[in-house]
């Protein structure tokens, strides 16, 4: 490619890929190529670079672009005469003239209180002495198990003040039944699996108490919900309760909702919290044992599916809740290495800890003259859950000593 430069012709001699042709066409000699890729610049004098546009552009194209920019200075013009007012400012007047109310529990009781499942719930707590306190330091409710309170924020208005508290209350009731365990006490598997049934009990209780209230004539709360992020839950549960009545007191809504929540994207959230809780509380755990873990947990699942109203809606699906991958695999994949690496950390101090204290080192010795090896037996020091042999065992270890032949 040949290209003229401040009137000395320059041959490219580059690469097949960068090599172009070049026209100027009417500009002549007035614009210089760059000539340094597949899309090479073209430059021109300043003087003479509206001329060269202009020389492109027909009368006809002249005249419509000066009728547009004609138009857009008057538009601009309107414009500026206009009182605007920014966002900021918008929001603070709204703000400084609305009047703040708080709402208080004897309002949302009589609100919620057409609901039988939250007047069971009611009756619990006045069983029990719970207090119940309006604080503006807790995002939505909270149950304080110290002292025996239930913390709800007088911010929020009666629909969304009344499905705080009836997680709260959820959440006392667990406590008082003996169900409410810290998640933290189980092996690494158990935690996840116990972290993601309450938060999925809970949200099934308030999508069990919106449908009373729908049932009980107000339908706003309901409507509301089907219109939020957990629509899925409360489809799953309106499809059940609406095909057959009897599925609310059999556990069947309950249950349809519960698989529903397994099958959605929660539990991403839901491992990411607890497992970064295992990262920094690393020694938190106390149960030590990994089959006592196992059996805890089914006990714990078993008793989560009870309800002040109807029956318990797990006891059915116990099995597939502690086998089935849909309710125990870590899907996200960054979730998946950082509980391997929990696991793993935790299973090697265990295993150091056994070696160094030696109190599950059984020693077995037999007449060295009798024919027979002397051989300590040192019983399984790691216990398999994955699929490495039948019974769970990985290795057996024996230590060969004072070899004597017969």
């Amino acid at each position: 490619m040949n290209t003229t430069v401040w009137g000395l012709d320059f041959v490219y001699k580059g690469p097949m890929a960068v090599r172009v042709s070049c026209h100027a066409g009417d500009c002549g000699q007035r614009v210089i190529c760059n000539a340094v890729g597949d899309q090479p610049l073209f430059y021109a004098d300043d003087a003479q670079e509206d001329d060269m546009v202009f020389d492109f552009m027909s009368e006809t194209d002249l005249e419509e672009m000066q009728t547009k920019l004609k138009t857009y200075d008057r538009a601009i013009e309107c414009l500026s005469k206009l009182k605007t007012q920014t966002t900021e400012d918008v929001f603070e007047t709204v703000i400084s003239e609305k009047e703040y109310r708080e709402t208080t529990f004897a309002e949302i009781k009589v609100f919620a209180g057409h609901s039988g499942l939250f007047t069971a719930y009611l009756d619990f707590a006045d069983r029990h002495d719970l207090q119940f306190r309006s604080s503006r330091q807790v995002e939505t409710a909270f149950y304080n198990k110290d002292k025996e309170t239930i913390f709800f924020n007088p911010s929020l208005d009666q629909a969304s003040g009344a499905i705080a508290l009836i997680k709260s209350l959820r959440t006392a009731w667990n406590y008082k039944q003996g169900i409410l365990i810290n998640p933290l006490t189980f092996q690494p598997e158990e935690t996840i699996l116990i972290n993601r049934l309450f938060a999925a009990d809970l949200d099934i209780t308030a999508v069990s108490f919106a449908w009373d209230m729908k049932l009980a004539g107000h339908e706003k709360l309901w409507n509301n919900a089907m219109t939020g992020a957990d629509y899925d839950l409360y489809t799953a549960y309106a499809i059940e309760a609406m095909a057959d009545f009897r599925s609310l007191k059999s556990g069947l809504a309950a249950r349809a909702t519960f698989e529903k929540w397994f099958l959605s994207d929660r539990c991403k959230n839901y491992d990411r919290h607890i497992i970064q809780i295992m990262l920094s509380n690393y020694a938190m755990h106390e149960i030590d044992n990994a089959k006592t873990s196992r059996l805890l947990a089914k006990d714990i699942i078993t008793r989560l599916g009870n309800r002040p109203q109807g029956k318990n809606y797990l006891s059915a699906i116990i099995p597939a809740i502690t086998s089935d991958s849909i309710y125990t695999e870590v899907r996200d994949r960054s979730n998946a290495n950082f509980l391997w690496f929990v696991t793993f950390e935790r299973k090697m101090a265990q295993m150091e800890q056994e070696l160094q204290s030696g109190d599950n080192v059984t020693e077995r010795y037999t007449d060295a003259y009798s024919g027979e090896n002397n051989i300590h037996e040192l019983p399984i020091i790691h216990e398999s859950t994955g699929a490495e042999g039948k019974n769970g065992t990985m290795a057996t270890l024996f230590v060969l000593d004072h070899f004597r032949a017969g």
